[in-house]
């Protein structure tokens, strides 16, 4: 049986999606109460069972007679961080789910993290991010941890608001002088990299930093977004400095377009070695971002 936490969440429903056809009747996706119960009940062969991983009781209901854990229910960059949201979820969430897997004997556990990971400053989303890192390595469980750069596809945060913003403003922001690199990847790939790995056992005990198959500037993304949205923006260079100000501002919306957890991901490039490396790693040549474009566009 395999877990799956944050199972209705980005790439959690892709991961969702992808094991229904690989492993029907052996998946169980975590979903909290009133959580978005129909993005993933359409695929057959997943039962689904509510739980919290800031409630350790549902969290051991959950993990009865469980192999394998995929935990995908971080905070990611593009929330605000309300009452100290990164460390309840990134950390202490995620230490809560190494408990309970350890407790129930679990096999294998797959962390999802992010390209770039670093120890970061004391109170910072990156901080949150190493910390859930370490609670996995530190385990003592059969661990693989997923570092990918951006991703693309239904529902990517990163492009999906900065389409929005350029379909409202007559120009496109660009952050910092626009040099720092990403390596894209399409979420599907990264699902079926994932999936994969379940069965690879020289994927035990690695970090595994993935991307696209090419480098991007950010100006060349900002270039990419609006041309596939068939908008001309002239762009406007914003400098680190200025954007963290904007950001903070941002920040007391619901839902910024901009939050300074965001920004942390601009001090560097975010790009493995090597442009081949899900070839490599997994055999399957990933999906380029322009061909995506040119096919899906951007919602």
């Amino acid at each position: 049986m395999i877990l799956v936490l944050g199972s209705t969440g980005f790439i959690g429903r892709n991961v969702i999606e992808q094991l229904s056809q690989t492993h029907p009747g052996q998946v169980r996706a975590m979903i909290r109460k009133g959580g978005k119960r129909e993005t993933i009940s359409r695929f057959p062969g997943i039962e689904i069972v509510e739980g919290d991983i800031l409630d350790p009781a549902s969290l051991k209901a959950a993990m009865q007679g469980v192999d394998t854990v995929l935990d995908y229910a971080q905070v990611t960059a593009n929330f605000k961080n309300k009452n100290n949201l990164y460390t309840r979820i990134n950390v202490d969430g995620t230490k809560n789910v190494v408990a309970a897997a350890k407790e129930a004997g679990v096999k294998l556990f797959v962390l999802g993290s992010g390209l770039g990971t670093m120890e970061g400053k004391p109170g910072s989303y990156m901080r949150t991010r190493w910390e859930a890192e370490e609670a996995v390595r530190n385990s003592g469980l059969n661990w693989i941890i997923f570092q990918p750069s951006i991703l693309f596809g239904k529902g990517s945060e990163f492009f999906e608001a900065q389409a929005r913003i350029m379909k409202l403003l007559p120009v496109a922001t660009v952050i910092g002088n626009g040099k720092t690199e990403f390596q894209p990847l399409y979420v599907g790939d990264l699902a079926k990299a994932i999936v994969a790995s379940l069965s690879l056992p020289d994927k035990i005990g690695k970090h595994l930093p993935l991307g696209g198959p090419q480098f991007f500037t950010y100006k060349e993304l900002i270039t990419m977004i609006a041309r596939a949205i068939n908008k001309r923006r002239i762009k406007i260079y914003l400098p680190l400095w200025a954007a963290k100000i904007n950001a903070g501002l941002f920040n007391l919306l619901p839902k910024p377009p901009l939050t300074p957890a965001t920004l942390e991901l601009f001090g560097f490039d975010n790009v493995t070695n090597e442009p081949q490396i899900i070839e490599r790693e997994f055999g399957f040549k990933p999906v380029a971002l322009k061909d995506y474009l040119d096919k899906h566009g951007i919602l």
